[in-house]
């Protein structure tokens, strides 16, 4: 199993421009999953009667570009938290300890962090 990643502020923030890019996509891309594929919705419901959808393939296509983006992330070492809120966290040092720092979309740059337990709610000022 690979070393987790752990960023200084300064690589974190080099990240930011990509995640003002994807996120928007990520989040297209998930509401589409959700809302734009009624077909494959009501093919899920009846496959047991081997049920089928015309929109089975725009939606596998969907689900690989979220997938690959979702993945191209992860491998940097960022943590997707919140997809419809466009959370995203980055595993850190402060003070001896592991703690995330933490970005929320459309922020320009990295300017907070909070403790791995308290999630968004606790994000203090860096």
């Amino acid at each position: 199993m690979a070393e987790k990643k752990l960023f200084t502020l300064e690589e974190a923030n080099s990240i930011v421009p990509q995640l003002l890019n994807q996120v928007p996509r990520i989040q297209e891309l998930a509401s589409d999953l959700r809302n734009k594929y009624p077909d494959v919705r009501n093919a899920w419901e009846k496959h047991k009667s081997n049920g089928g959808s015309t929109q089975g393939a725009q939606y596998l296509e969907a689900a690989l570009q979220l997938n690959g983006i979702m993945k191209d992330l992860e491998t940097k070492g960022c943590i997707v938290k919140g997809i419809k809120e466009g959370l995203v966290d980055f595993p850190s040092l402060r003070d001896g300890r592991e703690v995330y720092l933490c970005w929320k979309a459309p922020e320009k740059e990295i300017r907070y962090w909070h403790e791995i337990d308290s999630g968004f709610a606790g994000r203090q000022p860096i």
